[in-house]
């Protein structure tokens, strides 16, 4: 789920400020319970989202962000992603992101709309799911 609301130029913005970073196949992008200073975009591969080593409960591809929720609530991280192959990851370091934010205030409300929608389907999906299987017999 992507950050839908934020133009080309925003994106070129925040691009300005990262820093590109390759993950091999099982290396964790963010380990579970810790406290990540950036925001991750995954650029190219795919990665899994899980909270006990080797069972993923979500999969992320190209454009997908990761953190977030550790950035809005400033807070350890809830799961650990993993790339799943080789990965190409924008990162944004939270200071960076912030001082952007203090620049261009309309970039600021784009990207927490975005933020806010990407977890809305978040949310929506894992409902879905757990639904399901409670329907399960």
């Amino acid at each position: 789920m992507q950050l839908k609301y934020l133009t080309d130029n925003d994106f070129a913005l925040l691009r300005s400020i990262s820093r590109r970073q390759k993950f091999k196949a099982r290396e964790i992008i963010i380990p579970i319970h810790s406290r990540p200073n950036a925001l991750f975009i995954l650029v190219s591969g795919t990665a899994a989202v899980e909270v006990m080593r080797g069972q993923p409960i979500a999969k992320l591809t190209s454009g997908d962000i990761c953190g977030e929720m550790a950035f809005l609530e400033s807070d350890a991280a809830s799961a650990s992603v993993v790339a799943e192959n080789e990965a190409e990851v924008d990162v944004l370091d939270l200071a960076e992101v912030q001082r952007i934010f203090g620049l261009y205030p309309h970039l600021q409300a784009r990207f927490y709309k975005s933020l806010a929608l990407v977890l809305s389907q978040r949310l929506r999906s894992t409902s879905a799911r757990l639904a399901k299987a409670a329907s399960q017999p």
